[in-house]
């Protein structure tokens, strides 16, 4: 008799993604999504429209932007740092738009997605708002993972957000985790760590000092 159940052990949920988190993979390093990705045990991610929805274009440069998707406001100021201030100073930025390609090329890809919340999400997502005090694209990235059951990837344990993830019953990672475990599980080079790190230092994302050395120990 052949059974209708499927065989094998099930694949995990897609893990959801913070704006932080896309930020500092996505702008801070040209490999940060496949590596975000690898470590994660997954082969896509997916976030909410407020965290990224490939609006950066919607309107002209100058004009305001708050309405648009938080990851579309980072990528629309860095474009204002590179016309704005002196080469030298907008090399920065320059890197951030460079490297913010490799997002376009993930969704292309299907490796990463985004998944709006449904009408009758809303409520949940202004209700977490209200109630915690936390962003509209970490209260959407909860929504999302509660509706899959799914891990929720934040910047930091100390953060709201994840103190909020915990209260609801969110299993969530945060960046340092998976820091940790890149270096525990795939050991890189220790000049691919370094150039991870300080990738993630100039996408406004720093590990900490004392906890980088500590990784940056292992691989030696």
């Amino acid at each position: 008799m052949v059974s209708n159940s499927s065989d094998g052990p099930r694949r995990p949920k897609p893990p959801v993604l913070d704006t932080v988190v896309l930020h500092a993979f996505g702008f801070g390093h040209p490999d940060g999504i496949e590596t975000l990705l690898r470590v994660l045990q997954t082969e896509q991610a997916r976030f909410p429209a407020e965290v990224y929805n490939g609006d950066e274009d919607d309107r002209p440069l100058d004009a305001e932007g708050e309405d648009l998707s938080e990851l579309a406001r980072g990528l629309r100021y860095a474009r204002r740092q590179v016309r704005s201030r002196p080469p030298a100073e907008g090399e920065r930025y320059r890197r951030w738009i460079e490297h913010a390609a490799q997002i376009e090329e993930h969704l292309k890809a299907g490796s990463l997605t985004i998944d709006p919340l449904q009408v009758g999400e809303l409520p949940d997502r202004e209700a977490l708002i209200d109630d915690y005090g936390i962003g509209r694209g970490e209260a959407a990235c909860l929504v999302l993972a509660q509706r899959y059951g799914a891990t929720a990837v934040f910047v930091s344990s100390d953060e709201e957000a994840c103190q909020v993830a915990e209260n609801i019953g969110v299993p969530q990672i945060t960046i340092p985790e998976v820091l940790e475990a890149w270096v525990s599980v795939f050991c890189p080079s220790v000049a691919d760590f370094d150039d991870m790190v300080e990738g993630l230092r100039h996408a406004k994302f720093d590990p900490g000092e004392a906890f980088s050395a500590s990784l940056r120990e292992r691989l030696r």
